[in-house]
């Protein structure tokens, strides 16, 4: 009967605190941030929350050499967690690769849905353990730039290799390194389905499927619609108009639907094997491939020499990485990504210059951002609101929370709205609050703080540790819990709430013995993990 009437008054605090909360209030006095705001903001954007101590330890070294240890992404750094990374056994293979995992009476599918179901957890596995943060949050930045979604045909047997080959070697590299990578990735190929895009038949050849129809049905209207289909059946634009939309230049940024179809029949013949020797999957296929003279963004493309069609779609690729426009589009969404959903033009223009300047070097570039002076302004301070994703990771990294089941996380991640790997528009999911915040995701958050703290997701555990250590008097572990889990304040509403429940739980002499300060403990978890500044970055 206690516990229940415990789990009732957490239940009433988080709807007191849906009815207080106000999101997005910022005070109106900007005044500059303190070190400890310093270091809050720095660990709320570079890295998946802090866990125990970590304040204390960047204070100890340096903010700054803090951020340079992040942008250096030293892979040494990660050697232990590498280790533990071999469990998976699907982790950076090929598809021709995983074929050789399959076992009597195994299906191709089978090891899709295990390939896709591995990548989802190392994603997480990184997020929470990885010991280069600022890499992981921007590989989640980059995974959902060059979206693929895992539920698409062999997508889903190939997206691990797309993780580690395409995006990962270089998310502190340079960007057309990258922007090639993931052009000649199959998953990319197949997701977007230009694998399937082909020249379009010639005249010749649709005036006698023409003829034949007709002869064949005695009907006009039948001969005009195979014409039709086939003569769409074959280029696909899927992918040039992401490529240049979403990839690069930014919406109708700078070309046309004329460039379009354009870098479509640039791409021809740019296709997928998965037999073949080198393994990559990636063929090009000549005889798909539209010869045509092609003119992408006012000058010709083959520019007076004979160029096959791999050489085509690289020299649009070349294009594209060169344009001013690109340079533009990638420094306004990493500043929207790391500084604020509405992105300062000071830091975007910095970050442009950058990018032109190192021709796309994207360490460059994000430490132009970092070091800008407006990005410690105080109008940036956690005015970023977490997604799904984020809101978890920080919540087991703020606890010290074990976990032996990354599934489990996963799981709790897309019951909050994100699948990862699994959005189906090439957009990619949201990047700024308002797709994430609204009651009914509240709702499902505050469930999840309320089963966290009771040890309630699978294969996770706040470990004894966290409470080891906390003081004896409610008053005192209320605020202690406080500057672990939220470091950088709470607001009156939700201070209030966390007074109410401390003198709640000491007035029915609840929090008297180790068992009862426990009990507040986990409660208070509970509720801050729940609270407006917790979802606040």
């Amino acid at each position: 009967m206690r516990a229940q009437v415990q789990h009732i008054l957490v239940v009433l605090t988080l709807a007191s605190l849906m009815l207080a909360q106000q999101p997005g209030a910022r005070p109106a006095q900007l005044t500059p941030l303190s070190e400890t705001e310093r270091i809050a903001h720095a660990l709320s954007r570079l890295s998946y929350g802090a866990r125990p101590g970590d304040v204390a330890a960047i204070r100890a070294t340096g903010l700054e050499r803090w951020i340079e240890k992040e942008l250096a992404a030293d892979p040494a750094l990660d050697a232990a967690l590498d280790q533990d990374l071999a469990r998976y056994k699907t982790l950076g293979k090929n598809f021709r690769d995983l074929q050789t995992l399959l076992t009597a009476g195994q299906r191709r599918d089978e090891i899709r849905r295990l390939a896709a179901n591995e990548l989802r957890q190392v994603v997480v596995h990184r997020a929470l353990s990885s010991e280069r943060q600022l890499h992981e949050v921007l590989a989640d930045f980059w995974r959902n730039h060059f979206n693929v979604d895992v539920s698409k045909e062999s997508v889903g047997a190939t997206a691990t290799h797309y993780e580690e080959h395409a995006l990962r070697p270089f998310i502190l590299g340079n960007f057309g390194d990258m922007l090639s990578a993931t052009a000649h990735h199959p998953a990319m190929l197949v997701y977007l389905d230009n694998a399937l895009s082909r020249r379009a038949p010639p005249r010749s050849e649709l005036r006698m499927l023409e003829r034949r129809v007709r002869r064949e049905t005695g009907s006009e209207q039948a001969a005009r619609e195979r014409v039709e289909i086939a003569r769409q059946s074959g280029l696909n634009e899927n992918y040039a108009r992401e490529l240049m939309e979403l990839h690069t230049l930014g919406v109708d940024n700078g070309y046309t639907q004329k460039d379009v179809t354009e870098v479509a029949r640039a791409f021809t013949g740019w296709s997928v094997d998965f037999e073949a020797k080198d393994g990559t999957g990636f063929v090009y296929r000549e005889d798909l491939h539209d010869t045509e003279p092609k003119v992408v963004l006012g000058r010709a493309l083959q520019e007076g020499r004979r160029e096959d069609g791999v050489n085509e779609g690289e020299a649009v690729l070349k294009r594209l990485i060169n344009h001013e426009n690109t340079a533009g589009f990638i420094a306004k969404k990493l500043v929207r990504w790391l500084v604020s959903d509405d992105p300062p033009d000071a830091i975007v223009n910095a970050a442009k210059d950058t990018f032109r300047q190192t021709k796309g070097d994207l360490r460059a570039v994000v430490k132009a951002i970092l070091t800008h002076p407006a990005f410690y302004s105080r109008e940036h301070y956690m005015a970023k609101f977490k997604t799904p994703f984020e809101f978890v990771v920080s919540a087991l990294r703020a606890t010290g929370a074990t976990v032996t089941n990354y599934e489990a996380v996963v799981e709790s991640i897309g019951q909050l709205g994100l699948r990862i790997y699994g959005m189906e528009d090439p957009t990619g999911w949201a990047e700024t609050a308002e797709a994430w915040r609204d009651p009914g995701v509240m709702a499902l958050r505050w469930r999840f703080a309320l089963t966290l703290a009771r040890d309630g997701v699978r294969g996770v555990v706040i470990p004894p540790a966290f409470y080891a250590d906390l003081p004896t008097d409610p008053v005192e572990l209320a605020t202690k819990l406080t500057e672990r889990l939220v470091p950088q304040g709470l607001g009156p509403a939700t201070s209030a709430v966390v007074e109410r429940l401390v003198l709640q739980r000491v007035a029915k002499g609840g929090a008297g013995d180790a068992a009862g300060r426990l009990a507040l403990a986990r409660d208070l978890v509970c509720v801050l993990i729940g609270s407006p500044e917790f979802q606040q970055q």
